[in-house]
């Protein structure tokens, strides 16, 4: 796909409302949780990198080696479903997947400004038999850009297009709405989760950051890190694209092994799941009779 082909599609995308465009993703695929589209701090931002890293490993976060400090905007994200029918192979196939997402995101990185996010509140979720600690990124127009004024975060507006563009990763709305946020670690229960919160508020200074692109990731199998596999520039020109990598780029203060301790709080916390999991099922079948 060249330059001005793309350039064409994003002005038409351009003239229409989010929930009509024309760049909307239609590729036979299937959703996986090895791909990510998400927010993560460029690694310019220095500060904030130091300080998501500091405070995920005091609180022994499972997925320190996996996940860079990051809020999820669309996961489970999309992998290619090959036809075994089609007159084109595999490799053909897989070309014309890339092609699609890019121009895809390509719309999207166009429609949406970069923004501001600053990190100074903190929120919980789970219940009796698990529990998360998250950070709250409020995002913002910065205070130049009167262009783009609006009552909701620009964060918020732009999972929202990509959601009209993707419309079968709607994971991140489960409950209703979307809540953006940045998991900091796993708790076995939210008794747990409250009292690290806790913690984590009375020590917190506050962190900002620019956010001047977004990611698509991907790790490599349940063992794997999450890897740059594309950058989605906001505000992109016309004449430019989203270029998807071939292969994937650790983000550079990444962690290169798994700590012991990281390993250990993993299985731990999939322990967890895998007994949650069989005690519900063992609920349920008690409760049919």
């Amino acid at each position: 796909s060249t330059p001005q082909a793309i350039g064409e599609q994003i002005d038409e995308t351009s003239e229409s409302t989010i929930g009509q465009s024309s760049a909307q993703f239609t590729f036979p695929s299937r959703k996986s949780h090895c791909l990510t589209i998400c927010l993560v701090p460029p690694p310019s931002a220095t500060t904030a990198w130091e300080r998501l890293t500091n405070v995920r490993r005091k609180l022994k976060d499972p997925g320190f080696f996996r996940w860079p400090p990051h809020a999820n905007l669309l996961y489970p994200f999309l992998e290619p479903s090959f036809d075994k029918e089609s007159d084109k192979n595999k490799e053909e196939q897989y070309a014309e997947f890339r092609e699609q997402l890019s121009i895809s995101l390509t719309s999207v990185a166009a429609q949406c400004k970069p923004f501001d996010v600053e990190i100074n509140e903190f929120g919980t979720f789970g219940g009796r038999d698990r529990g998360v600690l998250w950070a709250n990124p409020k995002s913002k127009y910065p205070a130049t850009d009167a262009d783009y004024e609006s009552d909701e975060e620009p964060l918020i507006t732009l999972q929202t297009l990509l959601e009209k563009h993707f419309p079968t990763c709607t994971d991140q709305r489960k409950q209703g709405s979307f809540t953006p946020h940045m998991t900091l670690s796993h708790y076995a229960n939210m008794t747990d989760a409250l009292e690290a919160k806790g913690r984590v508020e009375s020590e917190w200074e506050s962190t900002s950051f620019h956010v001047p692109e977004i990611y698509l990731l991907q790790r490599k199998g349940d063992e794997g890190q999450f890897k740059i596999l594309a950058k989605i520039p906001l505000g992109l020109q016309k004449d430019d694209e989203v270029k998807l990598l071939d292969e994937p780029l650790a983000f550079p203060v990444m962690p290169i092994e798994e700590e012991e301790w990281v390993y250990n709080e993993r299985m731990a916390m999939k322990n967890r799941r895998k007994n949650n999991f069989k005690r519900r099922r063992r609920g349920g079948r008690s409760n049919d009779k």
